[in-house]
This record gives C-alpha cells, sequence and structure tokens, in this order.
C-alpha cells in the first residue's frame, strides 16, 4: 500500500501545473467591427475557463479609423461609447459620452486591442504614422498593458464597397496589411478574426446571414454563428496571453435571440438564424484552423 502511495505522489508531482483561472481585463479600441469580434468573448471565456473573472471594455465610434482615435487622443473629445462586461454582472452594459483616455482608466487593463477601419483596413499606407502614434500613447499611459491587433473581415461577396474586389482578394490584402502591423511595430498578440470569417465562407456557412456570406448588410457579421467564429478566436488568442490553453471545439454554447436579449449584446445585427449541429460544428473548426493558420485560408468545400 505504501508503495502504491508513493507511486501515486509521483505521478501527480509529474502532472505539469495548470493555470489558475484568470481575471481577464481586456480593452478594445476600435468601432463597429469590435463588437462583432468581442459581443460573445466574456461568455465563451467563462465557458472555456471556468472561474475566470472578465472585465471587458469596447471602446468605439461608428467606422472610426486609427486616424480619428489618434486625433481623439489630441483633442480628448468624449466621442466613445463604451460597452463594457463584468463576470460580477453578467451583462453588457454601456456608457455614452467618454474619451478614451477615460476608457484607458476604467482598469488596469492586461490588453488593449487596436483595428483599422474596415474599407482602409487593406492599405496598410493608411495605418501609419497614427498606428505607431497609438502604440506609443498607449505604451506611456498604460505601460504594463500588452497590444494585440484585431485583423478583421473582408466584406461579403459581391458587396459595392469591394469596389471591384473579390472578397478573396480584399481578405489578402488586409491580411498582408495586418502581417506589417505585427511584424513592423511592438505589437504582441494578433486576433485573426478575418481569417475565421473568410474559412468559414469556404464551408456550408456561407449561406448565413441576411446578406450572404455571413454578413447583416455586406460588412457586419450577422448575429449567431459569424460572431461566434470569431469570438472564439478571440477568447483562445486572450486566454494563450493568461497562460490558459483552451480548445475552441469544446464549446457547446449556442446563440439565440432570447440568450442575445438576456445579456444584452452590444449592437446586434439582425437576429440570430436556425442553425444546425453540423453548422455549429463547422464554426468551431473555423476558427480553429484560424488559429493554426491565421496568415491563409483553409478551405473546406462548401
Amino acid at each position: 500500500m505504501k508503495r502504491f502511495h508513493s507511486i501515486l505522489l509521483a505521478a501527480l508531482l509529474a502532472l505539469p501545473a495548470m493555470a489558475e483561472a484568470p481575471h481577464v481585463r481586456v480593452l478594445s479600441i476600435g468601432n463597429s467591427f469590435a463588437r462583432d469580434a468581442f459581443a460573445y468573448v466574456p461568455f465563451l471565456t467563462e465557458e472555456l475557463a471556468p472561474g475566470a473573472q472578465v472585465d471587458f471594455g469596447i471602446l468605439y465610434i461608428g467606422g472610426c479609423s486609427l486616424e480619428r482615435h489618434w486625433s481623439n487622443v489630441q483633442s480628448g473629445e468624449p466621442a466613445y461609447v463604451y460597452d463594457y462586461y463584468a463576470t460580477a454582472d453578467g451583462v453588457w452594459k454601456q456608457e455614452k459620452d467618454v474619451s478614451l483616455r477615460e476608457g484607458l482608466a476604467r482598469q488596469p487593463w492586461d490588453i488593449v486591442v487596436l483595428q483599422q477601419e474596415s474599407s482602409r483596413s487593406r492599405y496598410y499606407d493608411t495605418y501609419q504614422p497614427f498606428l505607431d502614434d497609438m502604440l506609443k500613447y498607449l505604451k506611456e499611459t498604460v505601460p504594463n498593458a500588452t497590444t494585440a491587433w484585431l485583423m478583421t473581415p473582408a466584406y461579403g461577396e459581391g458587396f459595392k464597397r469591394l469596389s471591384g474586389m473579390s472578397s478573396d482578394e480584399m481578405w489578402a490584402r488586409l491580411n498582408a496589411a495586418s502581417q506589417r502591423a505585427v511584424e513592423e511595430t511592438s505589437i504582441s498578440l494578433l486576433i485573426p478574426a478575418g481569417t475565421g470569417i473568410q474559412n468559414a465562407r469556404y464551408t456550408q456557412l456561407d449561406r448565413f446571414g441576411k446578406f450572404g456570406h455571413l454578413v447583416h448588410d455586406g460588412f457586419h457579421l450577422h448575429e449567431g454563428i459569424a460572431p461566434l467564429v470569431e469570438g472564439l478566436i478571440t477568447t483562445q488568442t486572450l486566454l494563450r496571453h493568461y497562460g490558459v490553453e483552451v480548445d475552441v471545439e469544446a464549446s457547446r454554447l449556442k446563440i439565440t435571440q432570447q440568450w442575445i436579449e438576456e445579456r444584452h449584446t452590444p449592437q446586434p445585427h439582425g437576429e440570430p438564424e436556425e442553425a444546425s449541429d453540423e453548422d455549429y460544428r463547422l464554426a468551431r473548426r473555423s476558427a480553429r484552423w484560424a488559429l493554426e493558420a491565421p496568415w491563409q485560408i483553409t478551405a473546406e468545400e462548401r
């Protein structure tokens, strides 16, 4: 019996240390595309990392570019909507007329996420010098925070604002611009949400959305499956920063209109469409593919 106890103790000591459930403090500075990527993230975090505490903020202006964010830093204009979630509340809440500096002061943020306005996201020359200016400002204002980059999705095929490009071509251009943003600046984390959506467009999920191609109006993601794909990618990326490895394919979250209303998810686009178990499986796989290969489309036949 003593020998058995010794063997058991040795086996337990040999197991890798489990990371403690983290206190996740993340602020996104962006526009409505930030809402698409982050609306479900607090709930996915709590599902995939039981015991995690979440403080999440989205500081946004519709259609806001890096250039305008930098202008707001200089002016101090209280022009932002601030959507925020805390585990203690269990629902999203909202404030208006908040300045960028005020938003940064709300929490000791661990991660601050930046992005570019969607139509400019494919042109890296629109990023600079404003991205470098924002990164320098963040380093001065929240010196302990890690900066992350949100790669937003391409527009749906056939949307007029593609300006003659295909959806895949827009993705390729914004993908290249995101690579430069990560490689040429102090950004530490990449959230390849746009790649996840493009992966999903190569599956039967492409049928979703009022416009089709997973979008509600040509560019905003339609509620339900599409924001779930982005949310899974974002959740695993953020949790890895805290040393917590999760499997996005283990999520069993399903999105309904009642679920959205109960949690007051910010700025929904349409209502979730009926989705099968296979649809949810493909959503999780599309997210995993993007996490494994963020700079390329992983295609599965429609």
